[in-house]
């Protein structure tokens, strides 16, 4: 009983280490600028596939994923890069002048940064128009235990790398991207149960 257990954490720990992995080499094969959104996205579906049913091949889901959806991830993730790059430079100019503006912005730009990570994957797999991703964004603004759950679980990922970071340098992005995919699929779920509602508002 007590090896067995053993065995399936010994078997997560190297799927993780595997996606982390594929996550990398999916970067660098993209070049980095070009590769580094499609990996997240084939991270995250095939970590949603891998939690729900594991025993798949992993490797061929994460190739398929990110070739399918390569500049379709690029679109999505370089449209909400801009946007935090909007926020970012306010925070720099604001702080510069040492306005309490640079505090505002500073706000804007924590919930704009944890937006953009809810919604990245989302946006991909639904092909949302500018104005129901508004829509959805300002929702989302009303689940702020979601937004503090995904900002703790960044943290607490974040100090064990530089604790450990021996072993977590092998963990830290698929780790990363799964806690960013569970917070999503909340947030999902989330909508679901206000589905009718959420159908009206972004269709009229």
């Amino acid at each position: 009983m007590i090896f067995s257990k053993i065995m399936d954490l010994f078997e997560w720990v190297m799927y993780f280490a595997f996606l982390n992995l594929l996550f990398i080499a999916g970067i660098i094969v993209g070049g980095v600028v070009l590769g580094f959104f499609p990996a997240c996205f084939a991270t995250i579906i095939t970590a949603k596939r891998l939690v729900n049913e594991p025993g798949f091949h992993v490797g061929k889901m994460f190739i398929d994923t990110y070739k399918a959806n390569f500049w379709k991830s690029q679109r999505v993730g370089y449209f909400f890069f801009f946007i935090n790059l909007v926020a970012a430079s306010n925070v720099m100019f604001w702080r510069q002048l040492d306005s309490i503006f640079s505090l505002v912005w500073l706000i804007i730009f924590v919930f704009i940064m944890l937006g953009s990570s809810l919604l990245f994957s989302m946006t991909i797999e639904n092909a949302y128009t500018f104005k129901q991703l508004g829509k959805l964004f300002f929702y989302s603004l009303g689940q702020l235990h979601l937004y503090i759950a995904l900002l703790l679980g960044l943290l607490v990922i974040y100090l064990a790398t530089l604790m450990m970071p021996g072993v977590f340098i092998f963990f830290v992005g698929s780790l990363t991207l799964t806690w960013v995919m569970f917070i999503s699929h909340l947030f999902i779920k989330k909508i679901e149960k206000v589905s009718e509602k959420f159908k009206n508002t972004t269709h009229e």
